[in-house]
């Protein structure tokens, strides 16, 4: 088998049933998730104003709807690997490559509309990656599956 497996992790706390929870992976996702909820919220409720020529350049000019979109891509995702590396289910670790490139993806797609580059989209980059190097095993029984 490739790589450990989540009893063999140093990052679990046995649970029910001798399945190991992913506690760090759990909080890391629950940071990432209330951020971009923060986020969401803030920018549909209008408390997080957007200066007037970055918001001209969002889709169809609204903030509303970008709220919506990191809730969707974002938010939602994140919540999903919380949940699922703290109940130990197996699909945690591919959820959370998942829920990394979604968040790259995120930024991508951000800069190309807003066109201005902030430390924020460096440091979620980095939490993008830091997502994808915690699920890097399911990567391996991914290719084993395939075989």
């Amino acid at each position: 088998m490739v790589g450990r497996t989540m009893q063999q992790s140093d990052h679990t706390v046995k649970g029910e049933g001798g399945r190991g929870r992913r506690v760090p992976l759990a909080v890391y996702a629950v940071l990432i998730a209330v951020g971009a909820y923060a986020g969401a919220l803030g920018l549909v409720s209008g408390f997080l104003r957007l200066p007037p020529d970055l918001e001209e350049r969002l889709p169809f000019a609204s903030p509303v709807l970008g709220g919506i979109a990191l809730t969707v891509i974002v938010a939602v995702p994140a919540t999903v690997v919380a949940v699922l590396a703290w109940l130990a289910h197996r699909g945690a670790d591919l959820a959370a490559v998942i829920e990394g490139l979604l968040l790259i993806g995120w930024i991508v797609v951000e800069l190309a509309f807003i066109r201005e580059l902030s430390y924020f989209h460096v440091i979620y980059v980095v939490v993008g990656l830091g997502l994808i190097a915690w699920g890097r095993d399911a990567l391996g029984q991914w290719r084993q599956w395939r075989q």
